[in-house]
């Protein structure tokens, strides 16, 4: 039997009180405009990372619903607030590439993620071929060949300290005489304010667009959920960086909150690709926006 969690599942193990409950909780049954109750509602959201801009654009418009139409219970606001938040996301399809390219900073669980998304897509019969090009971090390359062993995958990787643009130019060569569905690579964590640590970053970029073509490859940021609103300076340093397609938000089973996707989306138009929570190499899930606002927000 597989041992397999859902996020929901450390949801339901891990929270010990609901936005939902805490929303119920505050109307109290009452559903009268009450500018107190806004300014309570509000700082809900905030607490539960949302950050302050997003979630006054967010009461603002239950606001101006709840003028509109006729909300009998606590129970349909609460509905009402979820429709909103969904609404309030800015999605992008994912593109058909043929190579993801993971960034982040050091600890936000790029290598173990890599891992997990390998597995994914080797679960849905795709081939896979895995990248490492964080030549910097001692063990980096090693943890990622043990997980390719294990999952009987090909990974490419030089030798420690090379140049990460020619491990990723000789990996992209590798794989295109020995074809896979998918290629994922790997990059060495750096600080979004390390001036020359991105400039390599862009370089790395650079030179995979040009083997693989820009419209075949996706950059995503891995970011720690449970940093809350510092996710947002991480993604603000990345995008300078060049190319960046969505975000992987990781560790989410660390994290009680989780409103930073709509922080983060809402700022930067990013969307949220994957979810990552708990150890075991099946604890990733395909974001879906409706799913997660429900869980947040309204329990279920």
């Amino acid at each position: 039997m597989s041992s397999k969690r859902s996020f929901n599942d450390y949801l339901d193990n891990n929270r010990k009180m609901t936005l939902s409950d805490r929303i119920i909780s505050l109307l109290g049954g009452k559903t009268s405009n009450n500018d107190d109750i806004y300014e309570q509602l509000l700082v809900l959201l905030i607490q539960a990372d949302v950050g302050v801009d997003t979630s006054e654009e967010i009461i603002d418009q239950l606001k101006e619903q709840m003028l509109q139409e006729f909300l009998p219970s606590s129970r349909q606001i609460v509905d009402k607030l979820a429709e909103i938040m969904i609404d309030y996301y800015h999605d992008a399809p994912a593109s058909d590439a043929s190579l993801i390219m993971l960034v982040g900073v050091n600890g936000s669980g790029k290598t173990t993620t890599i891992s997990k998304l390998a597995d994914l897509y080797r679960r849905k019969g795709k081939k896979v071929g895995l990248i490492a090009a964080d030549t910097f971090r001692a063990g980096a390359v090693s943890q990622l060949q043990s997980w390719a062993e294990r999952l009987s995958i090909p990974c490419i990787s030089g030798k420690e300290n090379a140049d990460p643009s020619s491990v990723l130019v000789d990996g992209c060569r590798y794989f295109r005489e020995n074809p896979v569905d998918i290629i994922i690579a790997d990059t060495a964590g750096r600080m979004q304010n390390k001036n020359n640590l991105m400039k390599e970053l862009e370089k790395m970029i650079r030179v995979t667009a040009r083997e693989v073509g820009q419209e075949n490859m996706e950059v995503l940021l891995t970011l720690d959920s449970t940093i809350g609103q510092n996710s947002l300076s991480q993604a603000e340093g990345f995008l300078a960086s060049g190319k960046l397609n969505g975000i992987i938000l990781t560790k989410m089973d660390g994290s009680s909150k989780g409103g930073i996707v709509l922080a983060v989306n809402h700022k930067y138009k990013l969307p949220v690709r994957y979810l990552t929570f708990g150890e075991n190499i099946e604890a990733i899930e395909e974001f879906d926006i409706e799913e997660y606002i429900n869980s947040l927000v309204k329990g279920k």
